[in-house]
Parts: structure tokens; sequence; C-alpha cells
């Protein structure tokens, strides 16, 4: 997302980079993802700033490559809300921190994110639909208790309009959106390794997977197995698997989780177009003569 604006830069799932215990994925993301698939050393994630990041000082992390990158703005990705937490937490216990931090709220239609969990774990919709509901909950309860500037970004906004998502990105941070992307200059933590693809290639992603040996290569194709489909080394395509991919009782068991659709419409979801998307085109069924009537 900030491929377009210089004076930001994403630098992935810092999380994951710091293995904060309970809230990291074992192994993942300890260095550059675009530079591992290059075959690259990279001068930013480096294996003496692995040493000696912290979890327990996140917003000295952010002026680290805030410094080492050039950049006024660090778009930390990290998906939990207790990282935020933490942050904030590590910020009000030094007085002399005064470094701004605003939210970028991200968000994916619940029906879509059921039934992507489902497919990835095997548990059912409901179970889906209850963590897609309690992380929203947490992260607005969040950002309205500390008055932390934010802003929401859906992914079906984004890419139905990228132009005008990135425009309010910008806005929002204060910065200059420029007409063409800098792909040159992408280092970060990574997280689903299929977002590379329009700025690294397809072959250099399977060559990078060659090079694996073992459980890691087992892994990584277990991975990115659902998303080869969805690689392009043009732009993202939209995941659509979700749309017209539910029984109408289905999605019933995504709605009916208690605040579920309230907190949809919140985050600025038409409820019932997702709906509408989501559910199988059923042949209608012949309609029975009705019986005859005596006169």
């Amino acid at each position: 997302m900030t491929t377009r604006i210089r004076s930001a830069h994403y630098v992935g799932e810092l999380n994951n980079f710091t293995q904060m215990p309970g809230y990291s994925h074992k192994d993942a993301g300890q260095e550059c993802g675009p530079c591992s698939l290059l075959g690259k050393e990279c001068r930013h994630f480096t294996a003496a700033l692995r040493e000696r990041a912290s979890y327990d000082d996140i917003l000295g992390m952010h002026r680290h490559f805030a410094r080492s990158l050039g950049v006024s703005v660090v778009v930390d990705g990290s998906k939990y809300v207790t990282w935020l937490r933490r942050a904030i937490e590590q910020q009000s216990a030094d007085p002399t921190n005064r470094a701004p931090v605003n939210v970028i709220v991200t968000a994916r239609n619940p029906i879509a994110f059921a039934i992507s969990h489902r497919n990835r774990t095997g548990e059912p919709l409901w179970r889906g639909a209850g963590i897609w509901r309690d992380t929203y909950v947490d992260a607005l309860r969040t950002v309205n208790t500390y008055g932390l500037p934010h802003m929401v970004v859906r992914y079906e906004d984004y890419m139905a309009r990228p132009e005008r998502s990135l425009e309010r990105l910008a806005g929002f941070l204060h910065l200059p959106l420029d007409s063409q992307s800098d792909t040159t200059r992408i280092h970060d933590t990574g997280g689903n390794w299929s977002s590379f693809v329009p700025y690294v290639g397809k072959e250099q992603l399977e060559g990078y997977i060659r090079r694996l040996d073992g459980p890691g290569r087992a892994e990584a194709e277990d991975f990115i197995r659902h998303a080869r489909a969805y690689w392009n080394d043009e732009k993202p395509r939209e995941d659509t698997r979700w749309r017209g991919g539910l029984e109408a009782g289905e999605v019933n068991a995504v709605l009916s989780t208690p605040g579920l659709t309230d907190l949809a419409s919140v985050l600025g979801y038409n409820v019932a177009e997702v709906v509408h998307a989501a559910v199988r085109d059923e042949p209608a069924k012949p309609r029975e003569p009705m019986p005859a009537t005596e006169q």
C-alpha cells in the first residue's frame, strides 16, 4: 500500500519479527520477505537487528526502521490488537515519547473471512464469524479508548478502486501520493507470500520455494497451494472464492453471531449486498399446482 507514498513504508508484521510469545507464527517473518525471495541480503532487516529487536520497545523499532528506510511514517502490519495496546502502554510509560500513533483498520467482509478461516483450519463457519466479530470489537474499542486517529480500509473497496483507497490513505497520513509505484524499495517481514508476486514475479517466488529443504519446503508449498490461482505479475487479483459459495443456511450460521451484522455496518459494509453475493444460485423449483376446490 505504500509503494506510491514515498515518505511512508510498510514494514510487515513486526509481532512475527520479534517472535512475541503467543502472538507470532513460530520461526516465520524473521527476515525481509522480498529480499529473501530474490536471494539478497537485506540491509534493513538484518541478523543483528533481529537479535536486539524486542516487543518490549515497539516504538523504538519503528524509529529504527524510519531512520534506516529514510521515511517519516512506518506502517506496522501486525494483526493483533494486543500488539497495538502494548505499543500505546510503552508510549504512556515514557513521558518523553510523543511519536504520533495512527491506526489503519483493515477489514474483509465477515462471510469471506469465515469461509477463508474454515478452508484454512477446517473449523465451522460460526467459529470464524466469532473471531471476526471479537477482533473488530477489540480494535474499535481500543482506538476509541485511547483516542487514536484511525481509518477503515476495506479489502473489497481497495480491490475495486485501488486509486481511491490510496488517495484516502495518503490523505490520512498527510503525505503526497506519487503517480507511479516504486517497487524497488520493498522491504518487509511479509505475511502472505502471494502478495509479493506483483513486485518480485512468480518465477522468483517459485525459485525460492525450490531452494527450501525438508519440512520448510513442504510447509511453504502448503501455505501457497490455494493462492497460486491468484498469482499475477501485473497487479493483485481479488480473491472472489467466497462469492456464490454458501447455501442460505450457511450464511445464517455466520450472520446469527450476536452483534456481527451491526459491527459489519459500523465498518461500512452493506450486509444485504454481501449476503446476496455470498448465497449460491440455485435453480428455481417448479411450483406445484394448486389443489382444485369445489364450487
